[in-house]
């Protein structure tokens, strides 16, 4: 199933407080933990300053640690660094470590989301989020009566039930053997492309449970296509044709580049920050795009770093990527010394990051989108349309 959109806003804005926190005397000690990609050298850091100012908030370097941990595929390290961090903050950290974890060890992501699960901190809306994570777990184990109890309770307490919770609600409904009650919600999902594959092998499953003389496999094709046609014309809706600025950004081996050395190609621009909560988020659908068009020339991608707030922004964000095993083509917008402004993002009059365009071969731009584009297989449905109707 997808993953879970409640509380993203809460991680966020809990990144971004602490992070406008006054900075302590040995910050260049914890700045230095970025140089290194070893992950016993930054353990060594953090351990030795926490030792030494045991009444300092560490939280977001242990939370830092857990999800390098996790990148490693080392559990148990990835939840002794979680469960540094104070209870009152779990709840910030939580879905990444335990997304993470569940990509390769169900049973300590079932240890850690019942844990939390039982912490006495949590308040109402903290536990129903707990509670889909649970069922998200629940499901991938198989267990799919555990899954849907979890998300019954969700679901029927939730103040909203939005589009995707309804899905991921018919979809356990339908794995617990009551195909006719959710078919037809299961067929609204599709319809609004919020069906991921599990939810439509689950549809095509039901359908022919309840219908066992018809053709399953025509009845999903003929949703998927109905849906491609809609999608693509609200898609199409959205192009436009400007005049891309002829920027200039430099790789990180310093090559500069500008709009003119990609003439003739598609090229995707994506304007992030490592402070960004919402732009690293984005990152591992741009990870998936990436590996889609990677055999295609025609095609070219430019992660633009912009607006730093550290002096060290190109090994913060080469740091970032190496440790989150992401492979992307990165690129500087630093702060130009007499300008005071990073001229790459403020030629495109971006107010707000993340911030992608898509511009055509004659250097056109076709399509803009500001904000977090979730969850990722709808951003790489919706990025990859954009590329397709911009050649």
């Amino acid at each position: 199933m997808r993953k879970i959109t409640v509380f993203i806003a809460l991680l966020f804005t809990g990144l971004s407080v602490y992070s406008q926190q006054a900075k302590p005397p040995y910050q260049a000690s914890l700045d230095s933990m970025k140089l290194f990609i070893d992950l016993s050298k930054k353990e060594d850091i953090l351990n030795r300053l926490s030792k030494a100012h045991q009444n300092d908030n560490f939280g977001q370097y242990y939370a830092t640690m857990a999800e390098n941990f996790v990148v490693a595929k080392k559990s148990a390290k990835a939840l002794s660094y979680f469960n540094k961090i104070d209870k009152t903050a779990r709840i910030m950290y939580v879905e990444t470590i335990a997304t993470g974890i569940m990509a390769y060890d169900l049973k300590a992501a079932e240890t850690l989301v019942q844990q939390e699960l039982n912490n006495p901190t949590n308040a109402r809306e903290e536990r129903l989020f707990l509670l889909q994570l649970y069922s998200q777990v629940m499901d991938k184990k198989g267990d799919h009566n555990k899954a849907f109890v979890a998300i019954k309770e969700v679901y029927e307490q939730a103040a909203k039930k939005s589009a995707g919770l309804t899905a991921q609600y018919y979809y356990l409904m339908s794995k617990t053997g009551r195909y006719q009650e959710a078919l037809p919600e299961l067929e609204k999902a599709v319809l609004s492309g919020l069906a991921n594959d599990d939810v439509k092998t689950e549809l095509k499953n039901a359908y022919a449970k309840v219908h066992p003389e018809k053709d399953s496999n025509a009845y999903l094709a003929a949703l998927i296509s109905q849906f491609d046609d809609k999608y693509k014309s609200e898609i199409a809706a959205k192009m436009i044709s400007e005049q891309a600025p002829e920027f200039k950004v430099k790789d990180i081996n310093g090559k500069e580049v500008s709009l003119s050395d990609f003439k003739g190609k598609t090229i995707i621009l994506d304007f992030w920050a490592t402070w960004c909560g919402p732009c690293k988020k984005s990152l591992p659908a741009m990870q998936m795009l990436v590996k889609k068009y990677k055999n295609d020339p025609n095609v070219k991608f430019l992660f633009i770093h912009t607006w730093e707030t550290s002096p060290s922004p190109q090994a913060d964000a080469t740091n970032y990527l190496l440790t989150h095993n992401l492979d992307l083509p990165l690129y500087m917008d630093l702060k130009d010394p007499v300008a005071k402004k990073n001229t790459a993002v403020t030629s495109f009059g971006v107010s707000g990051i993340p911030a992608k365009f898509v511009i055509d071969g004659n250097g056109k731009i076709r399509f803009k989108e500001l904000g977090l584009l979730w969850p990722n297989d709808a951003a790489v449905r919706e990025l990859s349309t954009m590329i397709e109707m911009s050649r």
